[in-house]
């Protein structure tokens, strides 16, 4: 018993209670951190500038920090160094209490820091330096399209994990790591850290886990075809280390484009969780329907990167991570070499030529069947009956109704057939997959109740789509996936090395949704031309010029692209109307007149190119410059107006915009304003960092054309002088002659030259 005489102090009381908790809940943190053997907060601490990206505003934001970082890797893989580190936690602005904060390193959360090496040492370059901040944009992308896709109220939410990038800045060269928190454990299935899908197509099929499937999906629709969030993986549904990929292949060199997004599609798998989130169905061949169902019931048909996944299960996740990151760059070879499509592409440039392409129409319209050397290769009933349906869709416009969505015209959702799982022999592990797999079978009944309404499939989702659905016709008329030729019996030495029927399957969506490409290698086949996408495709379906010059025309309507294509498309039917001969001159004239605006188009869209290139290059950190063209948020009311950079703050967080409409001023903080460069649509699909033809491996010679623009001309020039309009006449061949002879074409020049004179006679 205390004495009576000695006062209670209950301040010093509380204090002293406070301080025991305090103490005993660092010493919980203490046991339960698993880096804290490694003593790391007893390391000194640096000063770092912290770049953290921004998905709306593209750009990075900058403050300072203090962490401690170990000076030795813990792991490493072929291209990054991983090391631990402990930053403390910053309170909020907005924060009352800063108590929590103020407990020093004991309670500072544990990260992972990964720097690009170079010949042994950490990478100072710019491309480093650009290497790692591709990493963050990539992870802030993923967690933007995360959050849209938690916005549907789906069962299970998702999220990644934060990422940002740290320089060192007190260091000599300032080296930039890529920091994320540090995840450990395992999931609700017990299993630890799992790969669901990858950038080059391949998906789960061993857990089949719906969320991470129908989230890259998702994706896709929520961006209108312009991101799709691939190389999703983690601990249960927290990831990491994503690659989204983008129409423009802006993510660094695993970001495969179209072409990965058409790799994804094929083996993505509708679901009903798909359906109740309004995911639209992409469209599978027959052939390829029944290779994904084949895939189901027999998975000893798994992909060699899916039965290496037992090997990389046993190796560090850091350098699974890094080994992946290798793969991204080689997803886009092909099981055969490109050699043949090489020699292939070579023999379809000679017949770009406009002579040799009139022989060869003329040939295919006297005799309307294909070439007696042709490589025709065997058909069903069923077969056949799928090209011609195929090539009748493609020239009608694609539609997106209920049955898009799969529901019925009330929007109510159609039912599935489900397929029950296979039994499998296995360990503990298996187990766990079969009861989690039936205890989701449960929960999605019950918790998958809000049906979304259909996402909006809006103009720009529709030309990306045909992208896609090209993208997939050339993957496998390149020999991608031998595995989805049907084998009807025939000798396995003539067997076809890809399946031409998924190819004008494909070939014939894209055009349903205006591709230009797909358009005008359809319009080549049914003329007996060869083209880009296959070999097989031109000796494999009927000819018929009036299907070819519906093609051309519907190519040169397409909007969202670029005109060079276009122009290909134009001169293609030009030819096709010469050589039937029933076409009259005010048809001819027309053509001519547009596919020399469309000329004229491609020319100035080559200029813009060359201006921008000519802009000199910045860093992914450098954010705005005078002069960039944006978009503010004018009066912060909400409301975004363009306008033009032109001047910026000393340390690179506020910018002064000059707007387009009246001249104002204002001062707005990066998060207030958009970029808009490249300026123009032409320009975001050209400074791509790769073009298609690179992406494909080779040039696309479907879009090359012979014609020079004074040709079209001199041709035009005298359709007009036989209908009696000599002054506009005289002036097509005078500028006909000034363009030939500017290309060093003298004697043609003369010709024309002359031939204006005499018409204004």
């Amino acid at each position: 018993m205390p004495s009576s005489d000695v006062p209670y102090d209950r301040a010093a009381v509380q204090k002293s209670l406070r301080e025991k908790i305090r103490r005993a809940a660092a010493k919980a943190i203490a046991e339960e951190d698993v880096w804290n053997k490694y003593n790391i907060q007893a390391l000194p601490a640096e000063r770092v500038v912290r770049h953290r990206y921004n998905p709306e505003t593209r750009q990075f934001m900058k403050d300072e920090t203090i962490v401690k970082i170990e000076r030795k890797p813990f792991t490493h893989g072929a291209m990054r160094h991983c090391f631990r580190m402990k930053k403390l936690a910053t309170p909020p602005q907005s924060a009352t209490n800063h108590r929590f904060h103020s407990y020093g390193w004991s309670r500072a959360s544990n990260y992972v820091a990964k720097c690009y090496m170079k010949r042994g040492f950490i990478d100072h370059s710019p491309e480093g330096r650009d290497a790692v901040l591709t990493d963050i944009t990539l992870q802030y992308e993923a967690m933007h399209w995360a959050e849209k896709y938690n916005q549907t109220k789906a069962p299970k939410k998702i999220d990644f994990i934060r990422a940002y990038a740290v320089e060192f800045v007190d260091r000599p060269g300032k080296p930039m790591f890529a920091v994320e928190r540090f995840i450990a454990g395992s999931d609700s299935y017990g299993n630890g850290f799992l790969k669901h899908n990858t950038n080059s197509g391949f998906v789960d099929l061993d857990e089949r886990r719906k969320t991470p499937q129908v989230f890259s999906a998702h994706s896709f629709y929520a961006s209108q075809g312009n991101r799709l969030v691939a190389d999703v993986q983690g601990v249960g549904d927290l990831y990491t280390d994503p690659q989204v990929l983008s129409m423009d292949y802006r993510f660094g060199d695993g970001d495969l484009g179209p072409r990965g997004m058409a790799l994804f599609f094929k083996t993505f798998r509708h679901c009903d969780m798909s359906d109740r989130l309004g995911i639209p169905i992409f469209p599978l061949s027959r052939n390829e329907r029944k290779h994904q169902a084949k895939y189901f019931d027999d998975e000893s048909t798994l992909s060699e990167e899916c039965e290496s996944l037992m090997e990389e299960e046993r190796r560090c996740r850091f350098k699974k991570l890094d080994e992946n990151r290798q793969r991204r760059k080689t997803a886009l070879r092909r099981p055969i070499d490109m050699q043949q499509q090489s020699e292939h592409s070579s023999d379809t440039a000679k017949r770009s030529n406009i002579s040799d392409m009139s022989k060869i129409i003329q040939k295919s319209m006297r005799s309307l069947k294909m070439s007696a050397t042709a490589s025709i290769i065997h058909r069903t009933k069923s077969d056949v009956d799928e090209i011609a349906s195929s090539l009748g869709m493609g020239l009608e416009d694609a539609v997106f109704d209920h049955r898009a969505f799969h529901r019925y015209e009330s929007g109510e959702i159609k039912p599935r057939h489900v397929r029950s799982s296979p039994e499998k022999n296995g360990d503990d592990k298996e187990d766990r997959r079969s009861m989690g797999m039936k205890r989701d079978a449960r929960m999605g009944k019950s918790m998958m109740k809000v049906t979304a309404p259909p996402m909006k499939v809006t103009a720009e989702t529709k030309c990306n789509l045909g992208r896609v659905h090209y993208h997939l016709a050339v993957l496998h008329g390149s020999d991608r996936f031998p595995e989805i030729v049907q084998d009807h019996g025939e000798n396995v030495s003539e067997k076809p090395s890809h399946d031409i029927f998924s190819v004008v399957f494909h070939l014939a969506h894209a055009a349903s949704l205006y591709n230009v490409q797909a358009c005008l290698a359809l319009a080549r086949a049914r003329v007996g031309l060869d083209t880009f996408v296959s070999p097989l495709l031109s000796t494999n379906i009927p000819v018929d010029p009036e299907s070819a010059k519906e093609y051309c025309m519907r190519a040169m309507a397409a909007e969202r692209t670029t005109a060079a294509p276009k122009v290909a498309a134009g001169c293609l039917l030009y030819q096709i109307l010469e050589d039937e001969g029933q076409a009259g001159s005010v048809e001819k004239i027309q053509v001519l007149e547009d596919t020399l605006a469309l000329m004229k188009q491609s020319v100035e869209e080559d200029k813009l190119l060359k201006e921008h290139a000519a802009k000199a290059p910045r860093g992914k950190a450098d954010g705005f410059t005078v002069g960039d063209k944006v978009e503010g948020n004018y009066c912060m009311e909400g409301t975004f107006y363009p306008g033009v950079i032109v001047e910026v703050s000393e340390d690179g967080n506020s910018v002064v915009i000059k707007y387009d409409d009246d001249e104002s001023t204002e001062t707005l903080t990066n998060e207030n304003v958009k970029s808009l460069e490249p300026a123009t649509e032409i320009l975001v699909a050209q400074t791509a960092r790769l073009s298609d033809e690179e992406a494909l491996g080779t040039a696309n010679t479907d879009e090359q054309c012979l014609l020079e623009n004074y040709e079209l001309m001199a041709k035009l020039a005298d359709l007009k002088a036989d209908t009696g309009n000599n002054s506009e006449a005289a002036e097509l061949f005078q500028e006909a002659a000034d363009l030939a002879m500017n290309a060093g074409k003298m004697q043609t020049a003369n010709k024309w030259s002359m031939r204006a004179s005499e018409l204004e006679g």
